[in-house]
């Protein structure tokens, strides 16, 4: 059999013990990844996050405590950035198209309200003002739209809804191939993840029309909205490569019980392509059997091997469709020399050839390679290494060394574990920061570093970004990539709450977090430089997704999909179900790809500064609204624009 995943412990399988309060001259203990934590350790977690990360709030930190209160701590904007972004006209414009080009309500009715995809619409929420669509997007860039109807005094129900076709200059068009609707499904938050949480209902899973795989027909509708309340339907737009740039226009069809609502829409699209491969490297794990058994109950059941091998893919595509990559998503690897079956299977991810994925030519960014059972982990690393480089599959390959020393490992196992691989000429990454991998005598057998993102900060725990630079600049395969824990929100132990100041403001992908916090990291990924960013687990409590995602604290920490069983959503095949927060992520690795085009394009200078304009420092990333990003991506698209004329 294939049980070779199965001994992956470092950020698959969760570790028990406690933390121990260190001394106030060495660097804070790892808090993201522990099983359980005593009465003793919360105490030791409380007053070490009041003494030392109680500044996270430097540059890119994390703790909401005013920049003088901690040495070392100072603003991080570039001289003469006073914060501000200009909005112009577009100020009271919420969805992120011009206002003259958002087209009249015409006849929808006041109980139907358009809002982007940043809202949360949870049963009480206001109805959104708006009657009409107006959003904008490049070339090969997904964009979202919230419809939302209200319940009024008896309840309605939605039966359906039709895309419209969107024409554009010369005849060119958006057509409803290009569009796809979903209800969005309600998931029942019972503590709060953190101050900023609420108990009660929250907008997450994302049950499709008709689903991307298998073209089946899935239960989105009808959708009843009961007395009093709102429900929303979440509709993806991808502009197609290859249509001019301009303003495309069309009528949208919801069918309701009290008849069919024409909505005006107008989709700006800007003259430029979005890359189908993300940019920024993305790690994202999930378990080695978590989807099969998440799906069937058991390993068996889901059909052994093959079951396990046929979900993982599913998961993978689904991922890679949000331009974020799956790392663990190899099953088993070759034991010799005969790789049809691996070719057959991986192939079309690292190739661009997989079916499910609609970005043309998307390709995995990253991949885990597994050594730790192969009785010479050097010769299978550099018989992998060998193999990759004949396909020409060009895909950034890491063996996961040790995840947080020392919980995860001993620090003298990381030289007895990474240096064989790095001889044979793979890369090692570590979960750690530069001052504890020098100062345990581990740096030079690192090359991809991964600090906890909201530690690095000057005067911070795991020091200011540009502390790393001399480090990276010693030699070309050096990386550095960073990661969020539940040190956003809380570490406690399952649903114990994590209240206080400490665990608000952060980017965040919890489920009762923001939107905007949800979208937040990659611009952060790209102000500091990091060139990838690691998850942990985008399916630790997959098998019970729909009614407990509950861990560290946080409500869906380290859960992403749901279990699309046909019991569950209908149809006849088995699909993942994407979240409103993986939607999220994936627009802020969209927004990335604007910032790094402005980069590319010789003014890397204003695009830091619009980034760090709109979240200044970690700790206040709820201060910045939708309006404010929506007006920074246009700022953006309209550079860029200006290069190209």
């Amino acid at each position: 059999g294939s049980a070779e995943p199965a001994a992956r412990t470092g950020r698959t399988a969760l570790r028990a013990g406690a933390v121990d309060l260190p001394p106030a001259s060495t660097p804070p203990p790892r808090l993201g990844r522990l099983r359980a934590m005593n009465a003793r350790t919360l105490v030791g977690l409380s007053l070490l996050l009041t003494s030392t990360a109680a500044c996270n709030g430097c540059g890119s930190g994390g703790g909401g405590v005013a920049a003088d209160a901690c040495p070392g701590c100072e603003d991080a904007r570039p001289p003469g950035d006073d914060g501000a972004i200009d909005e112009g006209p577009r100020a009271a414009f919420d969805l992120g198209g011009a206002d003259a080009s958002r087209p009249d309500p015409g006849d929808v009715p006041d109980w139907i309200g358009i809002t982007h995809g940043l809202d949360k619409v949870r049963p009480e929420s206001p109805l959104p003002a708006a009657r009409s669509v107006g959003i904008e997007a490049a070339r090969n860039e997904f964009e979202p739209f919230q419809i939302v109807v209200d319940g009024g005094a008896s309840g309605r129900t939605v039966t359906g809804f039709t895309g419209a076709l969107l024409t554009g200059p010369g005849g060119a068009a958006i057509g409803p191939d290009h569009q796809w609707a979903h209800r969005v499904g309600l998931y029942r938050v019972g503590t709060p993840s953190n101050d900023e949480g609420a108990p009660g209902l929250w907008p997450d899973p994302l049950i499709p029309d008709v689903d991307v795989f298998y073209g089946e027909k899935r239960n989105a509708f009808p959708l009843e909205v009961p007395a009093g309340q709102r429900r929303a339907i979440w509709v993806d737009v991808l502009v197609p490569l290859g249509i001019p740039g301009g303003l495309y226009q069309g009528t949208f069809t919801l069918d309701t019980s009290e008849g069919a609502v024409a909505i005006r829409g107008t989709v700006r699209v800007f003259d430029f392509d979005l890359p189908s491969t993300a940019t920024l490297g993305s790690a994202f794990a999930t378990g080695w059997d978590a989807p099969c058994v998440a799906h069937h109950g058991s390993y068996d059941a889901c059909g052994g091997d093959a079951g396990i091998e046929r979900f993982n893919l599913l998961y993978a595509q689904a991922a890679l469709d949000h331009r974020v990559s799956i790392d663990t998503v190899v099953y088993h690897w070759p034991d010799g020399d005969d790789w049809r079956h691996f070719d057959g299977v991986y192939g079309p991810l690292l190739e661009g050839r997989a079916p499910f994925v609609r970005l043309p030519g998307a390709r995995l960014t990253t991949l885990e390679v597994y050594t730790q059972n192969a009785p010479d982990p050097e010769l299978a690393a550099r018989q992998r290494l060998e193999h990759f480089e004949t396909k020409g599959w060009g895909v950034r390959m890491f063996n996961y060394t040790c995840d947080e020393p020392p919980a995860g490992c001993a620090w003298e196992q990381i030289s007895r574990r990474g240096d064989p691989v790095r001889r044979a000429g793979l890369r090692t990454l570590v979960t750690t920061d530069l001052g504890q991998a020098r100062q345990n005598g581990v740096l030079g057998s690192i090359d991809i570093l991964v600090p906890l993102m909201n530690w690095v900060y000057p005067g911070g725990p795991y020091g200011a970004r540009e502390s790393y630079d001399a480090w990276l600049g010693e030699d070309a395969k050096r990386e550095l990539w960073w990661y969020q824990s539940c040190i956003s929100h809380g570490c406690g132990a399952g649903c114990s709450p994590s209240p206080g100041r400490n665990f608000t403001g952060n980017p965040s992908v919890m489920i009762d977090a923001s939107g905007i916090q949800n979208r937040a990291m990659e611009w952060f990924s790209f102000a500091s430089r990091m060139t990838g960013e690691l998850y942990f687990s985008t399916t630790q409590n997959l098998r019970t997704a729909w009614d407990d995602q509950c861990d560290f604290s946080g409500q869906g920490d380290g859960t992403l999909f749901y279990p699309g069983t046909p019991e569950r959503i209908g149809g006849q095949s088995h699909i993942p179900v994407m979240s409103q927060r993986f939607k999220l992520i994936r627009e802020g690795m969209e927004d990335y790809e604007y910032l790094n085009l402005l980069a590319v394009a010789g003014d890397r200078a204003t695009a830091e500064q619009i980034a760090r304009s709109l979240f200044p420092r970690q700790d206040r990333t709820t201060e910045a609204t939708p309006a404010k990003l929506f007006a920074a991506r246009h700022q953006i698209a309209e550079l860029i624009e200006a290069t190209t004329r």
